[in-house]
């Protein structure tokens, strides 16, 4: 996605701040509770499991792993969505409970746990959040060197973000701002008949879902229009930074490693999607620079029942399609990716256009386009045709949001039958 928006630096820092922190310090009778835990946190030999996690009392939890990251990513980096989902099926309910209470970020972020329970720990966690962000905001604006107008608006619109969240109001499956990860969700994991992944490209970041006009669009209007034969469940997905419009080429979406990255985080998202509702059929959306991350989740090990490419870049040299795997492209006659898509010069540009793909299935988007007089005026043309295909508006993206919906429908009717 090409569109221009503009994030401070230094508010983004504090953010990531702000979820690194504990939720509050640990008293003594914490302190005197985890003498073991701390010991084997200390010891090279061990590092903590989702095993040990299960037995830890509410004082241990909060101690060791709620106050700790690092923690936290070791567990959630060493442990297989299948293993989590076999792990969370023989915990008893009250464990369930005592976990999302004590450490949300962990079970919010954790591949292979059923959508709605990461969905109930990011709420807590986004309470949790909400408390520090105030604390945050009240400590820079009565610093004596104020941030700039543009950070504090930052700061307050994430805050508003997870105001929401809290109240339920947006479902949040992953939220990791010092990864530069968010999945939303939208639709009802018990009565979902397929699933849409979503992925949003070029200028994507986590400010993008909490705009006026956010990038979770596309989705929310494929589970509100869905045939009620064949509901779906949609995920939004950030898994990594996305290139950001820049003239240099080692930023820019020119750079086809920021997208190629990002792809092994997606392909360990659909992992764990797979894992927590086995057996539907999945379509991932891609957008842009979202293509490549599509390509290169392929290529570690993700698998999808189609991939729809829209203004897609396609993917690097020595990509292959996946047998069994459905492929579709739209883009607009004069989108503007099409003036680079097709070459590629080491870890800059994709070698293969979204429409070499062998026997990828070329969708009309149904755009009217008008002829330019000037360069200028046709790349801006090409812009504005491009960003269209992420649209969730019916009257600039219609024809491909209703060929995206009959396309749900009919892998579900496949699924089913």
């Amino acid at each position: 996605m090409l569109r221009a928006i503009h994030l401070p630096t230094a508010a983004l820092a504090a953010a990531a701040m702000v979820f690194a922190l504990g939720s509050h310090a640990p008293s003594a009778d914490d302190e005197r509770s985890v003498p073991q835990v701390r010991a084997a946190l200390a010891s090279s030999a061990h590092q903590l499991t989702l095993d040990d996690i299960a037995t830890l009392s509410h004082a241990q939890l909060t101690a060791e792993v709620a106050h700790s990251p690092a923690a936290q990513q070791s567990i959630l980096d060493s442990t297989t969505p299948t293993v989590a989902s076999a792990w969370w099926g023989g915990l008893t309910l009250a464990t369930r409970a005592q976990l999302v209470h004590d450490v949300p970020d962990l079970i919010g972020a954790l591949d292979g746990l059923p959508a709605e329970v990461r969905v109930a720990a990011n709420r807590v966690g986004a309470r949790e959040r909400l408390g520090r962000l105030d604390v945050l905001l009240t400590g820079l604006v009565t610093h004596e060197d104020s941030p700039s107008a543009g950070d504090l608006e930052a700061l307050e619109r994430e805050r508003a973000y997870l105001t929401k969240v809290a109240l339920g109001l947006v479902q949040l499956y992953l939220y990791n701002p010092v990864r530069g990860s968010i999945v939303e969700m939208a639709g009802d994991p018990a009565a979902a008949t397929g699933i849409l992944f979503v992925v949003p490209g070029t200028n994507a970041s986590i400010a993008t879902f909490m705009n006026d006009d956010p990038v979770t669009s596309f989705a929310n209007w494929q589970v509100r229009h869905a045939d009620p034969s064949a509901p779906i469940l949609a995920f939004t997905v950030l898994a990594a930074p996305m290139p950001q419009i820049s003239v240099d080429l080692a930023s820019g979406p020119q750079n086809n490693t920021i997208a190629t990255a990002a792809g092994a985080d997606y392909a360990r998202i659909v992992k764990g999607i797979d894992a927590a509702l086995p057996g539907l059929p999945t379509l991932s959306y891609e957008h842009s620079a979202g293509s490549q991350v599509g390509s290169a989740a392929e290529m570690a090990g993700a698998r999808f029942t189609a991939r729809f490419l829209a203004a897609g870049v396609g993917a690097t040299d020595g990509y292959t399609t996946v047998p069994g795997t459905a492929y579709y492209a739209t883009q607009a006659k004069d989108d503007i990716n099409r003036y680079y898509a097709g070459f590629q010069m080491g870890d800059i540009g994709y070698g293969i256009g979204p429409e070499e793909f062998p026997g990828i299935t070329i969708v009309d988007p149904g755009f009217s386009e008008k002829p330019t007089g000037t360069v200028a005026a046709m790349l801006a043309e090409g812009l504005t045709l491009h960003n269209r295909l992420f649209s969730g508006d019916g009257s600039a993206n219609g024809t491909v949001l209703k060929d995206v919906r009959l396309l749900l429908t009919s892998l579900a009717d496949e699924s089913s039958g």
